[in-house]
C-alpha cells in the first residue's frame, strides 16, 4: 500500500522541522491538513512549529483537541501579549534597553521574540547583541527573512543599522 499525499506532506514538514526550517515545516504541515484534517500528527507538528515561531494565536487554533499543549500555549499567549504591549510602548519612546529587558524576561524566546529583540538592539546601536539575536532566530528558523537580511547586511558593510524592510517588526 502506498503512502498518501497527506503523509508525504507531513513527512516533509517533519524533515523541515528537524532541519530547523520552521517556516517551511508550517507550509507542509498545513498542506497535509488540507488533504486530511484528521491527521493529528501533522496538527501537533503545526502547533509546535507555530509556537516556536511565536505565532501563538495560530498555534492555539492548530492545537484544538490537544488540550495539554493548548493550555501551555494559552498561558504563553496571555503573558506574551502583555510583555509585547509594554515593550512596544517602550520602543516607541526609544527606551531600547528597557524594551529589550522586558522581552528578555519571557521564558520562551520564540523566533518572533528573538527577531524583535534583534531589531531593538540594532536600534540601540548594540550591533553585536543584535547580530547574536538574529543568528539565534535564524538557527531556529532558517526561513527567517528578517534575520537573513540583517546578517547579510552586517557581513557586507560591517555591523550596520536595521534594514528598512524589517523595522516594522518592532512598531
Amino acid at each position: 500500500m502506498s503512502e498518501g499525499l497527506d503523509w508525504r506532506y507531513y513527512r516533509l514538514a517533519l524533515n523541515c522541522a528537524c532541519r530547523h526550517d520552521l517556516s517551511s515545516a508550517v507550509v507542509f504541515a498545513r498542506r497535509a491538513l488540507i488533504l486530511n484534517a484528521g491527521l493529528d500528527d501533522a496538527r501537533r507538528l503545526l502547533g509546535i512549529c507555530l509556537f516556536e515561531l511565536g505565532e501563538l494565536d495560530s498555534a492555539s487554533y492548530a492545537l484544538i483537541g490537544q488540550d495539554e499543549l493548548r493550555d501551555a500555549v494559552h498561558e504563553q499567549r496571555a503573558l506574551a501579549a502583555c510583555v509585547l504591549a509594554r515593550a512596544s510602548s517602550l520602543a516607541r519612546q526609544k527606551k531600547w534597553r528597557k524594551a529589550d529587558a522586558h522581552l528578555r524576561g519571557l521564558m520562551h524566546q520564540s523566533v518572533r521574540i528573538l527577531t524583535i529583540r534583534g531589531c531593538i538592539n540594532a536600534s540601540a546601536k548594540r550591533y553585536k547583541a543584535a547580530a547574536s539575536l538574529f543568528a539565534q532566530a535564524l538557527e531556529k528558523d532558517k526561513g527567517n527573512r528578517a534575520a537573513r537580511e540583517y546578517l547579510a547586511e552586517s557581513a557586507k558593510r560591517g555591523v550596520s543599522r536595521v534594514p528598512r524592510s524589517i523595522r516594522v517588526v518592532i512598531l
